[in-house]
This record gives structure tokens, sequence and C-alpha cells, in this order.
């Protein structure tokens, strides 16, 4: 029997879901992802109000093992608005009637169409449908119900609600965002409590997803960056950072710097030097960077010119208590009263460590709260 498409539909051969779906076609409401998929003895089909989630759905489908290649596929995208498919095939037949889409396979001659129980064939689509450019123009966004979005129409007052089952790019972007940044793990400091790692590993999994969409996106690769970080992967971290610059549409001093900080973490101080250069080439008059700069000179070896980057940073901003206090650091090791760093930790006066902190409270010292100054997201 020929079933009802709405809005745009995943429409599946039963012979392929029989292959690959254990217990085949009849079991296919295991895997639906809403009450509209259903079928009838050739074909299943499922249909979403948003492009994006079928999309998704013929994605999950053809890890599954089925074919969605030009020659043979086993499915196929039909949008029901403007009466296409995609990739085109020869066992399916699209048929309009007052306005619904009604797909049947080839070989079926019913007309007794499979639809939902509230269906009213002579009522047209259930579904409207607009342009993106008639979105703009006629509706107003006014809230977020779960995975619901309601607009209002300008021209009648209507509610209009349209239901997604998967976030968008941007909501999971800021999902994330929000996990990386309020979890950050900042340079020389110990990785955060196992059940924060897991959380930010969770975002991980997010932020992946989003570059396998938008790999020019340098934002995307900056907080996978920091998300690596945080869970102590610091060579994927320094390759994350690296994405981004490289990907970037104009150079970012925020990505120098936090390659730089986690460049001093591996022990790479000539290469974390060179990053903290580029950033204040940037922005040659701030007092982070120069600060950040002249603890990676230290760091490295350069006291003398370490200890000049301070004295240029004082100079822009004499009451900067954290430039004091690394500054006071450098005269102590210029006189030899102080042997020099080579960490982050060496420079705090602690021992290095990598066990988990144990509260995320934990209250920074003076040093610590200054490199969160260097990991704001801008």
């Amino acid at each position: 029997m020929p079933v009802l498409l709405e809005g745009t539909a995943v429409v599946i051969l039963n012979e392929a879901l029989d292959r690959c779906l254990e217990g085949g076609a009849s079991e296919f409401h295991t895997i639906a992802p809403n009450a509209m998929s259903f079928g009838d003895g050739e074909v299943t089909q499922a249909s979403f109000m948003s492009h994006r989630d079928a999309e998704l759905f013929r994605d999950k489908l053809v890890l599954m093992g089925l074919r969605d290649d030009e020659d043979s596929p086993d499915l196929v995208l039909v949008d029901a608005h403007n009466q296409t498919m995609h990739p085109t095939c020869d066992w399916l037949r699209l048929i309009e009637y007052k306005g619904n889409l009604i797909a049947s396979h080839v070989t079926n001659d019913s007309d007794v169409v499979v639809a939902p129980e509230s269906w009213d064939p002579d009522a047209g689509p259930t579904l409207q449908h607009m342009s993106a450019e008639e979105v703009r123009d006629r509706l107003e966004f006014v809230r977020r119900e779960e995975r619901v979005d309601v607009y209002r129409d300008r021209q009648t007052g209507q509610l209009l609600y349209s239901a997604r089952l998967h976030e968008t790019p941007q909501e999971l972007f800021k999902k994330s965002a929000d996990i990386v940044l309020g979890n950050m793990r900042h340079p020389g400091q110990p990785p955060p409590p196992s059940d924060v790692q897991q959380a930010i590993r969770g975002a991980i999994g997010q932020l992946q997803q989003l570059v396998t969409q938008q790999e020019d996106a340098w934002r995307v690769w900056f907080l996978l960056g920091k998300a690596w970080h945080a869970v102590d992967r610091i060579p994927r971290a320094i390759g994350a950072l690296e994405r981004a610059l490289e990907v970037a549409d104009q150079p970012q001093s925020i990505i120098y710097k936090e390659l730089a900080g986690v460049l001093l973490v591996d022990g790479a101080t000539e290469r974390a030097c060179e990053m903290g250069e580029k950033a204040v080439a940037l922005a040659p008059d701030d007092v982070e960077l120069l600060g950040n700069l002249g603890i990676a000179y230290l760091l490295d070896g350069r006291v003398e010119i370490a200890g000049k980057t301070l004295e240029h940073a004082l100079a822009i901003h004499p009451d900067d208590s954290t430039n004091q206090y690394v500054m006071e650091k450098i005269k102590a090791v210029q006189a030899g009263r102080l042997s020099r760093p080579k960490t982050l930790a060496e420079l705090e006066g602690r021992r290095p460590t990598t066990r988990p902190v144990k509260t995320a409270a934990r209250k920074p010292g003076w040093l610590r709260g200054w490199l969160r100054r260097i990991s704001t997201f801008r």
C-alpha cells in the first residue's frame, strides 16, 4: 500500500531493513524516531519536520549497512513540499493528491494509503512549508520548548510550531562551550575531577561532530584544544589549537595565548616563546600578553629579555600585582637568590602534580589567577 510522506521523509526498502536490521522491517518501530514512522509491505518511511533530523536519521541507517549510493540506493530522502527525492531511484513512485505527497513501490497497485488515523486526505498537507525568506519576513521567534521552536506569524498572529529531534550546530556549540569554559584547566593546574572530565569528554564528542560539519570554524577547534588540555591529552590539545590557527580567517591573539600556555605545560618553552611573541605582535601594549611572554622567556632560560619584557609591561600598568610578582621572581633569579624555574609549578614554588583537583572551587594563587586571565574566550 502507498504511504503518506510529510515534511522531509526517509523512505527505505523493506528488503534492505530485513538485511540490516535484527528482526527485519517488522522491527523498524524499535529504531523509529517518531510517531510519523510507518510502512507497508514494500517500503517504510519516517517523516520529519526538520530536514536536518531527516539527514541524521539517514546517516544512522547508512552506518547500519544500508546503501545511499547513486547507483543502487536502499533508501532515499524525499522533500514532500518540492516533491523531489535524492538520490533518484527506480523503485519508488511519488504521487500527489490534493497537495499531499504519497509514496509507493513501483510494483504496488493498491489505492489504500497508510497514514495516521487523524489524516484527512481532502484537507491538504498538515505541515505548512515556508522558505527561509518567508520565515525571515513573516515569522518572529517566541520561545523554545525542549526541542520545539515556537514562532508567531506576523500576518495572522497564529502560533506555529517546528519540532526538532536534534540540536542545531549553534546549540551544540553553546552547550559544549558552557561545559569547557566552565571547567577550564588553566596552564600549570592539575586536571579536574573524574566526573568533570567525563562531562568534558561528552563536550569533546559534540565538538568533534561539529568540526565534521564546519572544518573551517576556528572557535570549534579552539574549544577542542581547551577540552583536550582539561582531560590531560596535551598532544591533542596542541594539535587542535594549531588547527585553529590554520583555519582562522585572521590572526587571533587568544589562540596564540592558549597554545603558548599548553606548550609550556608540555615543556616546549622555545615554541611557547614564539607563540607569545606572535600574540604580542597583535597587541603590543596588552600587559597580560606581555606578562605571559615574560614567563615563557624565563622558563626558556632567557632571563634578561624576560626582565625587559616585564619592565615594559609594568611601565604600561605599574599597579599590575601579578606582573609585579613575576618581576620579583626574575630579579631574584638575576641576583642568584633563586634558581631559575623551568616549569610553571616551579615558578609558583610548588611541586608538579597531575592528580585531579579535589574541588572545582579551589582558590587560586596569584600566578594561577593571572593565568586564568589568558584563558578568557574572547
